[in-house]
């Protein structure tokens, strides 16, 4: 077995200076190195500076980095995704907007433990708000009438005074003798853990997979493993993230397992490339 490609995603919200908060999204893989930055008022979340950053792609041919002073203003919450494909586009490949895509959905995970600065009177205040906006977005808010633990009593009332969230996502894709290929994904968070593996063909398609969440808001959540075994029989390195959105998130799936999966399709898709080379 050979090692054919490792991808490392990182990002983190901060406190910064008191009443600004300081998002990086961070990539380190086999082909780049990169890295989305803004730093937000903590409590409006609108953006006041906001960059990227490539430090390493392959021949170098996406290296370089922009200051986005268009995004300032912005609120970084859940409608920023129009504004960051007005402004940034599908510049370098695209991945600059997904870095800083990344930021928003970190911000938005560290309002846990900001609520009070946003403006929501009570812990109860801010669930009934996911309650409403996040209703059948996924299989937990899908199933609020089953759930056993409403979300403060899984996260607790621990006070953070710098370090607000944290999330990696990380992908190996390895290549057996017989040209076949296993890869894996681990997703950790401040609030989920969970990971899959997968095994294809020298075509790409799986011919087997499992995967399983350790942490999670909720018994529903654990539910989703049942979704991994849909992934038999399909050449993830060719579908899209809405196409995989339909297979394992909605509102009754994960969106932490669809990242996932898309990590590792888009691993497999260099891999396959870089297997035909060796």
């Amino acid at each position: 077995m050979k090692i054919l490609y490792q991808s490392n995603s990182f990002s983190t919200v901060k406190v910064n200076h008191g009443d600004e908060l300081l998002v990086n999204s961070s990539l380190i893989s086999t082909d780049f190195e990169a890295v989305g930055q803004m730093v937000t008022d903590l409590k409006s979340f609108r953006i006041k500076k906001a960059r990227w950053d490539i430090y390493r792609s392959p021949d170098g041919s996406m290296n370089g980095g922009k200051e986005l002073p268009e995004l300032a203003g912005v609120e970084a919450y859940f409608s920023a995704g129009g504004f960051l494909r007005r402004v940034v586009g599908d510049e370098a490949g695209g991945l600059p907007r997904e870095l800083l895509a990344e930021c928003v959905k970190g911000l938005i995970q560290a309002e846990t433990f900001v609520f009070i600065d946003r403006g929501y009177p009570s812990a109860k205040a801010y669930e009934d708000y996911w309650d409403e906006i996040y209703l059948n977005a996924c299989r937990y808010y899908s199933n609020l009438e089953r759930i056993a633990r409403r979300w403060f009593d899984y996260v607790g009332y621990c006070h953070r005074e710098r370090n607000l969230f944290n999330r990696f996502l990380c992908c190996r894709v390895c290549g057996l003798d017989n040209g076949h290929l296993t890869a894996s994904g681990s997703f950790s968070d401040s609030f989920h853990e969970l990971g899959v593996c997968v095994d294809l063909n020298d075509g790409g398609t799986v011919v087997d997979c499992t995967g399983n969440f350790l942490r999670a808001p909720d018994q529903v959540c654990f539910e989703n493993r049942e979704h991994v075994l849909k992934l038999i029989g399909k050449k993830i390195a060719r579908m899209e993230k809405k196409e995989i959105g339909e297979l394992v998130g909605g509102p009754h799936g994960c969106n932490h397992l669809v990242d996932i999966v898309h990590g590792i399709g888009k691993a497999v898709a260099v891999s396959l490339g870089m297997n035909r080379e060796i």
